[in-house]
């Protein structure tokens, strides 16, 4: 088995040192009021799945999103959890500190959560869940859990893998599989602004994880990088 987390961003690492952060960059960044700091631009990436032509895989028998708790991670005894962001930390290369227990928050059930680091709350619908080479149509919205509007220029990549076991004993870490979808990490487009959508293909049936990856050209270091990750649960018949 190998740790996906590890092979991808080891290649997002030597291809954001190869670019320098630019006050001129063309992307479009979600930030805080008054926050003028450079981006440090898209991160490499496929965009072939927002422009699939073949029609959506379709099944008799579609699948569903995985059933179990609705996501609670953010709510606290004060009421909801919520963590700025700010473009200028997306550079910084700061002190992440010792590494955690999961290098991810717990895959959530349902349609809809708030990612790892309560920065944001996203939703998702599709077409069918089926098995098939024309894929699945996500449509992914992303909104802000302080500002309460939409994540423009975030550049979601989906990591979608076949689930398995945590090495730390709880399905909910779910970093590592011996599967990955042929479309994993393909860039979904953007549309009206805070929503992304694109193909994912599905080769097998079973539990599958799809974790969408928010302005993973930032570093994932200072607790205000617009960094951020939201992974739910799929069955596959």
């Amino acid at each position: 088995m190998f740790d996906l987390r590890s092979v991808y961003l080891g290649l997002l690492t030597s291809a954001f040192f190869l670019t320098a952060c630019s006050a001129t960059s063309s992307s479009t960044s979600h930030t805080e009021p008054g926050d003028g700091a450079p981006s440090c631009g898209p991160p490499d990436g496929s965009a072939g799945n927002a422009s699939m032509s073949a029609p959506p895989a379709m099944c008799g028998s579609p699948g569903v999103p995985t059933k179990g708790p609705a996501d609670m991670h953010c709510q606290g005894d004060g009421g909801l959890i919520t963590q700025t962001t700010s473009q200028a930390a997306c550079c910084s290369p700061g002190d992440a500190g010792g590494p955690g227990v999961c290098a991810y928050g717990a895959t959530m059930f349902g349609m809809e959560g708030d990612d790892d680091d309560c920065k944001y709350h996203v939703s998702w619908t599709s077409t069918p869940l089926c098995e098939g080479p024309g894929g699945v149509e996500f449509t992914v919205v992303a909104t802000s859990l302080t500002l309460h509007t939409p994540v423009t220029g975030a550049h979601i990549h989906p990591e979608v893998f076949t689930t398995t076991q945590s090495t730390h004993g709880e399905a909910g870490c779910d970093d590592k599989s011996t599967h990955e979808s042929p479309s994993t990490f393909e860039i979904l487009g953007e549309g009206p602004p805070g929503t992304y959508s694109g193909r994912i293909v599905f080769d097998e049936p079973g539990q599958w994880t799809v974790r969408f990856h928010l302005f993973e050209n930032c570093l994932d270091v200072l607790p205000n990088s617009p960094h951020g990750h939201a992974a739910f649960h799929l069955t596959i018949p």
